[in-house]
């Protein structure tokens, strides 16, 4: 019985993902932006308003092992925050099963959304100075990666503009923060 519900269980889960794989991009309340296009491919952002001038904006990164997942994510974070004044963002980004892409490439989109944000402070009301990139697992990665690596800057970008966020709420995170012995790191 014990084996049968953790087959369930992992089985339910999985169909959640198959129905956000069916219907993309996905249907988030919010103003929908696109920061980023690649190809054919617009990159979305979503932007929850909290109604507060030169607010603090936060975007949340999804997690799925650089490979899946869905801005959907973190819209109940979103929503909390949005609801207490903050400008709440849930952005998305390209993946392996949908683009053929590796973690670099959702690193560079991950910039270019941080980027985006802080070039459009105006017009979405925030304050470009208080951006907070956030996200889990593998979207804990790369809002880390927007704030600690150099370079993976798109093609065409405004380096003007800093991808840099002035904060960081990471949510187990894929990173390593040293080195592990016999690993082969220098």
């Amino acid at each position: 019985m014990r084996r049968f519900l953790m087959v369930v269980i992992c089985l339910t889960g999985l169909a959640g993902q198959v129905r956000a794989q069916q219907s993309w991009p996905p249907q988030i309340e919010g103003e929908r932006h696109v920061y980023k296009q690649v190809g054919e491919t617009q990159l979305n952002l979503w932007v929850l308003r909290g109604g507060v001038a030169n607010a603090p904006a936060i975007v949340f990164f999804f997690g799925g092992g650089w490979s899946a997942g869905t801005p959907e994510q973190f819209l109940p974070q979103a929503r909390y925050l949005a609801a207490r004044g903050m400008t709440a963002v849930v952005a998305d980004y390209r993946v392996a099963s949908r683009q053929q892409v590796r973690a670099v490439s959702c690193v560079e989109d991950a910039k270019s959304a941080v980027r985006w944000l802080r070039g459009h402070a105006v017009e979405l009301g925030i304050d470009p100075q208080r951006i907070c990139a956030a996200g889990g697992s593998a979207g804990g990665h790369i809002a880390c990666c927007t704030a600690l690596i150099e370079g993976l800057e798109g093609a065409g970008e405004d380096l003007s503009v800093s991808s840099v966020p002035n904060a960081l709420a990471l949510f187990n995170p894929a990173v390593m923060l040293g080195t592990i012995a016999g690993g082969g790191a220098d």
